[in-house]
């Protein structure tokens, strides 16, 4: 038995897809969580120079980062362990490197995503100040996360995916409306290949879904007591279900590109660029619609920020508990929402979120998280490669053909990303 295998507390998996749609639930999250401000930018930023021309890209990153997430998931299903625990069988040092990792993303990341959000407060209503508004937004999403119950987090999160992915649908809506050169709208849904650089392409991959993300999404799992392999075909539905979701998303706001930046000259570089696209939409739109893109920047921000925060401190609670080798009876006080370590994570995310935005480079630090987070993926795919083909796994949950594939091809991409942006970083 593994060291963070839980005993099946004999829940039906639901039959019915009415039934089955009431219970989606981690992948809504992740959703929401993986979604950000770096998912906009990227989109609005390739429909500037290629319009629609990027969706293959698109929609290639989420098939492969969908295979990964399905693998954490089946590996949980399969196991009872947590990706971290799982790793540690995989290499004893691995669960000490992912924590450093996880340390320092936790360290930097409210900071950049709550002055990202407060960015839009202050372009929104000018005189509201930064740094105060940031400090408010990275306290209010650590209380939502220190309210300390799983079923809370999800249906606080249904809340913001609806809101954000509405809103973002309805924008594109009024761009489509209000578009005047349809030939040319048409014409850029010819697929391209950015720049003819295959690093483009990559980076354009790895540019949309999540990272530490896919990570937590094994304790959104644990936490929804889907232990049984009866479970694998909801906790699959309910992985592609987030994907679908998010491609949506980028649909929209490449949809929302395209008309307002294609073929205009005007670029968006940087999350200072995406505010400021605000003002022209304004000018083209009328002000309602530059204030409905505030606010769906706001709470695209806002939702990414407290995912962020719950899925670090699971990975890092889980981290530090497997260093310590914490028996299972004994898991709870670790791996729990309401455990004091878990608490503690969460206010360290908030602490050193409220001290870096007081060095006045918050926003620069996200190249920092970018670099570290490109990490954890191909440490991801690689354990989930050797874990998943072992003989102790059940056969009908081991790695098929398709799998193996997935995570191959996701291990050679994102070392070639990681490599990429560190070097792009530092």
């Amino acid at each position: 038995m593994s060291d963070m295998q839980v005993k099946s507390v004999g829940i039906d998996s639901p039959t019915s897809w009415r039934t089955k749609l009431t219970h989606l639930g981690p992948g809504l999250i992740l959703a929401a969580a993986s979604v950000g401000a770096g998912d906009m930018i990227t989109s609005i930023s390739g429909a500037a120079t290629y319009g629609m021309g990027l969706l293959w890209v698109a929609a290639l990153g989420l098939l492969v980062k969908f295979g990964i997430t399905e693998a954490v998931g089946r590996h949980y299903i399969a196991s009872g362990a947590t990706i971290v625990a799982g790793a540690r069988t995989v290499a004893v040092w691995l669960p000490y490197l992912l924590f450093g990792f996880f340390l320092v993303v936790a360290v930097v990341f409210g900071a950049g995503l709550s002055s990202v959000a407060a960015l839009a407060l202050s372009t929104l209503v000018p005189s509201i100040p930064v740094v105060p508004a940031s400090i408010a937004i990275s306290v209010l999403a650590a209380a939502i996360v220190l309210r300390g119950r799983y079923s809370a987090l999800e249906a606080t999160m249904k809340w913001f995916i609806a809101l954000k992915f509405g809103l973002m649908v309805v924008l594109a809506g009024i761009t489509l409306v209000q578009l005047e050169d349809w030939g040319a709208f048409f014409g850029s849904m010819r697929p391209a290949f950015p720049s003819g650089s295959l690093i483009d392409v990559i980076a354009l991959i790895g540019g949309v879904g999540g990272t530490a993300g896919i990570a937590a999404y094994s304790y959104w799992v644990r936490e929804k007591q889907w232990n049984s392999p009866n479970w694998l075909p909801m906790m699959r539905l309910d992985a592609a279900t987030s994907y679908l979701i998010i491609f949506v998303f980028v649909v929209a706001t490449t949809i929302v590109g395209t008309g307002l930046v294609y073929g205009t000259g005007r670029s968006v570089k940087g999350t200072d660029g995406l505010a400021a696209l605000a003002d022209p939409l304004g000018a083209d739109l009328g002000s309602a619609t530059r204030i409905l893109f505030l606010v769906t920047f706001f709470v695209v921000v806002f939702a990414a920020l407290i995912g962020g925060f719950n899925g670090l401190s699971y990975l890092l609670a889980d981290s530090l508990r497997t260093i310590r080798r914490v028996p299972l009876d004994a898991v709870e006080s670790y791996v729990s929402e309401k455990s004091w370590v878990f608490r503690s994570f969460v206010l360290l995310c908030l602490l050193s979120s409220v001290a870096i935005v007081f060095t006045g480079r918050p926003v620069a630090l996200v190249l920092v998280y970018a670099a570290i987070g490109s990490l954890v993926l191909p440490i991801l795919s690689a354990c989930l490669l050797v874990m998943l083909n072992r003989r102790d796994i059940a056969p009908n949950l081991r790695n098929g053909l398709a799998s193996n594939a997935v995570l191959t091809t996701a291990l050679v991409l994102f070392v070639v990303l990681a490599a990429v942006q560190i070097v792009e970083s530092f």
